[in-house]
C-alpha cells in the first residue's frame, strides 16, 4: 500500500504539471490551426519524425539503463551512482556530436526526399540542434523523477513549456518568421532548459574524470534496446510517412491534429509512467511485487479503457471548438489513435519479467518484428483508408506488442497477471469507440451508452476488497 501511495501522490503531482504544461500547448490549436495552414502543418509534424529518428541515435537506449543502475547502486552510494549518471552524460556529448555533424552533411539529401526541396538548410540546423540539447535535458529531468523529486520535475518541465509557446508566438507572431520561427522556439528553451536542468543535478556531476568503468556495461544494457527505439521508432512514425506519400501534406496536417487530441490521453498516460517506472523497478525487488503489478494492471486499463472511450465521445466537439475550419475533418481518427498510447502506457506493466531477469534485447526482439507489423498495416491500408487506416493500425501493432510482451514476460517472472479481466475491459471499450466512430446516433443515446460503459469499466477496475471500501465510504456520505 504504500508503493500505492508513492504512485498516487507522484502521479498526483506530475499531473499537476502535466495538466499544465500540455493544456497550454493544446489550447494553443486554435491559434496555430489559424496561423499554419494544414501543409505548413504537415511540414512541422515531417521535421518532428525526422528529429525523433535523430534522438534515437542519440540516446542510445541510456535512459534505461540509467533507471536500472541508478537503482542497482543505491545501496553502494551517491557516488557511484553519480558515476552512472556522469558516464552517461560525457558519452552523449562525444557521439551526440559526432551524429549531429553526420546528420548536417546528410541534410540536404533529406530535404529532397521529404520535404520537396523547399526548407533551406538552417531550419535543419536549428531542428537537428534542438534534438541535441533536448536528450541532454531529458537525462537531467530523468535524476529528479528517479529520486522521487516530481516538483522538481514538474516545474521544469512546465519551465520549457511556457518559454517554448512564448518563443514561438514571439516569432512567428511579431517576428514573422513562420515555421522557422517554431523551430527556433523549441531550440533556444531546449538549450537554456538543459542547462537550468543539469544545474539543479548538478550533485550527481562529476566530470573530474572519464567514467569510463561504466562505459562497457551500460552499453551492454542500452545496445540491445537500440533496435527496439527503431521498431518503437517506426510504430510511432510511419503512419505519418504513409499518410504524407500517399495522400499528401495537407492529409498529414490533419492527422497530425487529430494526433495533438489523442495526446489527450497521452499526457495522462506519461504522468502514470513518469510515477510508475521508479514504483516498478522498487517492486521489482520486493516479496509483494507480483501483487503490486496484478492490482495496477486491472487499476491502468479499466480506467484507460474509460478515457478512450469518453475521449472518442467529446471529439466532435472538441475539435469544432478549438481547430480551424479545414482541421475539422480529424475528429474521427482520434478515437481510434488513443488505443496506441494506451497500450503504450501497459508496457511498463505487462514488460516486467523482461527487465527484472535483464532480458533486453527480447524488447528489441519484440520492437522490431510489431515495428515490422506496423509498416505492413499502413501500407496495406493508408492507400485505401488514408488516416484512419493509419491509425488502426497503429492500435493493433501495439495491441501485439503488449500481448506478446505480457506472454514472454511471465514465463521469467510469474505474476498472475488478470488476464481474462484484462481482455475483456478491451474489448468493451473496443467495441464502444467503434460504435461511436461507425454508427449515427443521437447525443442523448451516445451519453447514455457511454456512461454506462464507463461506469462497468471503472467497476472492473477495482477488485473486490477496494470495491466493498469505496461502497462503504459511499455509504458513509450519503447517511
Amino acid at each position: 500500500m504504500n508503493r500505492l501511495k508513492q504512485l498516487s501522490k507522484d502521479s498526483l503531482i506530475y499531473g499537476i504539471g502535466g495538466v499544465i504544461a500540455r493544456g497550454i500547448s493544446f489550447f494553443l490549436l486554435p491559434i496555430y490551426t489559424r496561423i499554419f495552414t494544414t501543409s505548413d502543418y504537415g511540414k512541422i509534424e515531417m521535421m518532428a519524425v525526422v528529429c525523433s529518428f535523430l534522438s534515437a541515435f542519440l540516446s542510445l537506449s541510456m535512459e534505461s539503463a540509467q533507471s536500472f543502475y541508478f537503482f542497482e547502486q543505491k545501496g553502494n552510494g551517491k557516488q557511484e551512482q553519480k558515476s552512472v549518471v556522469s558516464a552517461i552524460l560525457q558519452l552523449r556529448i562525444i557521439w551526440g556530436g559526432i551524429v549531429i555533424i553526420i546528420a548536417g552533411i546528410g541534410a540536404p539529401f533529406i530535404n529532397k526526399w521529404f520535404f520537396g526541396g523547399e526548407l533551406p538548410w538552417i531550419y535543419f540546423g536549428v531542428s537537428f540542434a534542438n534534438a541535441y540539447f533536448g536528450v541532454a535535458m531529458n537525462q537531467a529531468l530523468e535524476i529528479f523523477r528517479l529520486q522521487y523529486k516530481p516538483w522538481t520535475y514538474m516545474l521544469v518541465t512546465l519551465a520549457n513549456t511556457v518559454i517554448t509557446v512564448g518563443l514561438i508566438l514571439v516569432t512567428v507572431l511579431i517576428l514573422h518568421q513562420g515555421i522557422f520561427g517554431f523551430f527556433v522556439g523549441g531550440f533556444i528553451s531546449s538549450v537554456f532548459i538543459t542547462i537550468v536542468g543539469w544545474y539543479l543535478a548538478r550533485e550527481y556531476l562529476d566530470f573530474s574524470k572519464w567514467h569510463f568503468k561504466w562505459l562497457r556495461r551500460l552499453l551492454i544494457f542500452g545496445l540491445p534496446l537500440l533496435p527496439a527505439e527503431f521498431g518503437f521508432y517506426a510504430m510511432n512514425t510511419s503512419d505519418r510517412w504513409f499518410v504524407s506519400h500517399y495522400r499528401g501534406e495537407d492529409a498529414l496536417g490533419i492527422f497530425s491534429v487529430a494526433a495533438k487530441f489523442a495526446l489527450l490521453l497521452a499526457f495522462v498516460i506519461d504522468m502514470f509512467r513518469k510515477a510508475w517506472w521508479p514504483v516498478a523497478m522498487d517492486a521489482m525487488h520486493s516479496k509483494d511485487g507480483p501483487e503490486t503489478f496484478r492490482m495496477i494492471s486491472r487499476l491502468y486499463m479499466g480506467l484507460g479503457v474509460a478515457a478512450v472511450v469518453y475521449l472518442t465521445f467529446l471529439s466532435p466537439w472538441l475539435v469544432h471548438w478549438l481547430t480551424g475550419p479545414s482541421f475539422h475533418q480529424s475528429y474521427p481518427i482520434i478515437g481510434i489513435m488513443a488505443w496506441q498510447s494506451l497500450f503504450y502506457g501497459f508496457y511498463m506493466i505487462g514488460s516486467a519479467g523482461i527487465w527484472k531477469a535483464e532480458k533486453t534485447h527480447i524488447t528489441s526482439i519484440l520492437m522490431c518484428f510489431t515495428g515490422i507489423l506496423n509498416l505492413c498495416l499502413n501500407y496495406l491500408w493508408v492507400p485505401t483508408y488514408g488516416g484512419m487506416g493509419a491509425a488502426l493500425a497503429n492500435s493493433i501493432s501495439y495491441f501485439i506488442w503488449i500481448l506478446f510482451s505480457l506472454i514472454i514476460s511471465e514465463r521469467y517472472w510469474h505474476i498472475g497477471f488478470p488476464v481474462v479481466i484484462l481482455f475483456a475491459q478491451i474489448a468493451l471499450g473496443a467495441s464502444t469507440v467503434a460504435v461511436l466512430t461507425l454508427l449515427p446516433m443521437g447525443v442523448i443515446l451516445k451519453s447514455v451508452l457511454v456512461h454506462l460503459i464507463i461506469l462497468v469499466l471503472i467497476s472492473s477496475a477495482i477488485n473486490g476488497e477496494s470495491k466493498r471500501l469505496v461502497l462503504e465510504k459511499i455509504k458513509s456520505y450519503v447517511r
